[in-house]
């Protein structure tokens, strides 16, 4: 009887810890928001989303769109979270969110859609703030001074600016930001390194706010390749008229792939002092009409941020 005494205990603590490691079927329940009640519009940021503890949770699956889930433009947020308070920042504007509870072996019911609003009501100007520079789509190095400037909008109390790394400003990651600027124009404390940026400008006026006016900025601190020249061979020996000039720009090495400009140079002298002709293309084939006498001839290339890679060697031809 005494090995059964000590027996039994053990066994009902090995089955009692079982049944705690066993995951809670969570699938009948459904999350309960707090924040923000639906239709709700939010002024402040970041937003504030908080949800009850559905039991037997451990983790929560919150997804945000704009402005809805039948018709996204952008996703905000996608993300699962530890506890049941979450905050992120947002722009003004329509959103729809989404809540699943998640444990190890089960998810809830969703909750939502639930509809609400970040931000005071849409301006009732037609007009846009203007942004003036860096132009859409322009290539910078490194020695860009991270100055941003647009246009003087009337009516406008002030401006907010939101500078993003990433090829789509409502998910690129926030690189900087400031809001109640008087002036029309703001330089970013932070490094711009390599890659693909955008920028937004949007306007406060009284009572309502414009859209961001958005454009999209490539910092390229890379020097594009050395040109290998490739034809004429060196030292060749051609008859005068048109000649067929090539040379190999190779890959970019760099993040962004600023396209290159190839400046072709072609002396009656190896010190370049009489450049008998010029040519930037982006390319790396040309051809040139040539009169009998012997030739120098190179290639420098520069990309459009900027970056140069000097002077390719130099080739010389005789024309007969």
């Amino acid at each position: 009887m005494r090995r059964y005494i000590y027996f039994i205990p053990v066994l009902i603590i090995a089955v009692y810890g079982c049944e705690k490691i066993v995951a809670e079927d969570i699938t009948n329940e459904t999350p309960v928001l707090i924040l923000p009640a639906a239709n709700d519009t939010i002024n402040l940021n970041p937003v504030h989303f908080k949800w009850k503890a559905t039991e037997g949770a451990t983790k929560y699956h919150l997804e945000i769109v704009s402005p809805g889930f039948a018709n996204i433009s952008s996703y905000a947020l996608d993300s699962v979270i530890a506890g049941t308070d979450f905050f992120v920042s947002l722009d003004s504007n329509e959103y729809e969110l989404r809540l699943t509870a998640l444990n190890g072996g089960y998810e809830s019911k969703t909750l939502g859609p639930v509809k609400f609003w970040v931000g005071v009501q849409p301006s009732q100007t037609s007009s846009n703030v203007v942004l003036n520079a860096p132009a859409d789509l322009e290539y910078v190095n490194g020695s860009f001074n991270n100055s941003f400037t647009w246009q003087s909008l009337s009516g406008a109390t002030s401006y907010e600016i939101s500078v993003r790394q990433g090829i789509t400003f409502e998910t690129g990651t926030v690189i900087g930001s400031q809001n109640n600027i008087v002036t029309t124009n703001y330089t970013e404390p932070a490094t711009l390194t390599e890659g693909t940026y955008t920028w937004g400008v949007k306007a406060y006026l009284s009572g309502s706010e414009t859209p961001y006016s958005v454009r999209t900025l490539y910092v390229d601190e890379t020097s594009p390749n050395t040109a290998i020249l490739s034809i004429p061979t060196d030292f060749s020996f051609l008859t005068q008229g048109v000649i067929t000039f090539s040379w190999s720009n190779g890959t970019d090495p760099g993040t962004v792939n600023s396209p290159v400009n190839s400046l072709l140079e072609i002396a009656s002298d190896s010190g370049f002092t009489n450049v008998v002709h010029s040519s930037a293309m982006v390319g790396s084939t040309e051809d040139v009409n040539l009169t009998p006498g012997t030739y120098y001839w190179r290639v420098t290339n520069t990309d459009d941020a900027g970056n140069t890679a000097g002077a390719s060697n130099t080739f010389q031809l005789t024309v007969n």
